[in-house]
């Protein structure tokens, strides 16, 4: 019973912190930060080509879990509107990403090989569900709108006799002026839990 509330405590004292700050915070001010509409007590913007709400100052909604209520409250709190880029990296060659990079790597990477690393047909399909543009490249790679000009692109290298499957993902190079290391490693397990939801 001890380890269940402390497991919840991770997703419920963080949800409380963020809920008081976000009931707090003007909701104009962040409405203009981010360039995220706000109407009628709600804030209105669409991730992964969805239309998505969240209501101000309860910070309600109907279809995101924990985890991603706090992304997009913390987005709100404080992110900013990022000027469109065509660079990307790899989540360690970000200056705050190279301490983070081992359990990106876990959560992300090493999750979409086992889902995906014996399977390329159920990788393609699921990118293009969610409405991945495929992009030639020396493996299998599609590019994803998470939110207005914020890019990601997912790659997948088969194996064959001689070597194993790998993984990359990219981040449009403007992905930390508004999302954090670990932010965006939630931002990945996003996307990555909805592929999967397909199988």
């Amino acid at each position: 019973m001890e380890e269940k509330k402390n497991v919840n405590n991770l997703i419920e004292i963080p949800t409380e912190h963020y809920q008081e700050l976000f009931a707090q915070a003007d909701p104009v001010e962040m409405a203009t930060r981010t360039g995220v509409e706000f109407s009628d007590g709600k804030f209105r913007f669409r991730v992964l080509n969805e239309d998505k709400t969240l209501t101000w100052p309860s910070a309600d909604d109907d279809c995101f879990k924990p985890k991603e209520r706090i992304l997009f409250m913390r987005y709100l709190l404080e992110g900013k509107k990022v000027a469109f880029t065509t660079e990307f990296a790899a989540y360690k060659e970000f200056a705050d990403g190279a301490i983070y990079n081992q359990p990106f790597t876990g959560r992300c990477i090493y999750r979409m090989l086992g889902s995906y690393g014996k399977t390329p047909d159920a990788f393609i399909k699921a990118c293009e569900h969610y409405g991945g543009h495929r992009i030639k490249s020396s493996g299998i790679m599609y590019e994803f709108e998470f939110m207005k000009d914020l890019f990601l692109r997912f790659i997948l290298w088969e194996g064959d006799d001689e070597f194993p499957a790998n993984m990359q993902i990219l981040f449009s190079r403007n992905f930390p002026d508004t999302f954090s290391a670990e932010d965006r490693v939630v931002v990945c397990e996003y996307l990555i839990g909805r592929m999967q939801s397909l199988r």
